[in-house]
């Protein structure tokens, strides 16, 4: 429970430096706690360019090397990631991301995300389609020395792949 209230304090108090200019004797935490955001929306907007672009070669500056994915559909660890993504790319070669909506505080960023695609490929075993389909993600991450460091996710993908399957 601390934790919890320690990631809405900062991010209460990212909010309120925003609106109300702070006494001398807090604008460095201001300053540190605006920073943190800008650099947390930086990182999720390079990943989100790293991926319309389909090039994995940022992911070393974009994951830590210990990256724990927790999702249960791919490994940890940084080269699993870009293993991952190079699989996913292969197989949805049109593959673009848009963001809808960011929570950044504390530690953590919440993306909720729609990826679009047009079925060209081999999916999981379903012939390809040539259909157009989108999936989307809710995903939380936890940034640690400038990079995502822990990844939490919730996706839409297996109401897709049932679409798909039904032609």
């Amino acid at each position: 429970m601390i934790r919890r209230r320690e990631v809405l304090a900062v991010g209460a108090m990212a909010t309120l430096c925003e609106l109300i200019p702070p006494p001398a004797a807090l604008a460095e935490d201001c300053g540190s706690a605006a920073g943190a955001r800008e650099n947390a929306n930086a990182l999720l907007d390079r990943y989100a360019a790293a991926i319309n672009a389909h090039d994995t070669r940022s992911f070393p500056e974009l994951f830590t090397e210990a990256y724990l994915q927790h999702s249960g559909r791919s490994p940890s660890g940084l080269a699993a990631q870009i293993e991952n993504f190079q699989r996913i790319i292969a197989s949805m070669p049109d593959l673009q991301l848009r963001i809808e909506d960011r929570i950044i505080g504390g530690d953590k960023v919440v993306a909720r995300t729609t990826y679009s695609a047009t079925h060209s490929q081999p999916i999981r075993g379903i012939a390809p389609t040539g259909k157009a389909f989108t999936f989307r993600t809710i995903d939380i991450w936890r940034i640690e020395s400038g990079k995502f460091a822990e990844h939490w996710d919730l996706t839409d993908i297996a109401d897709v792949l049932n679409r798909l399957r039904s032609g």
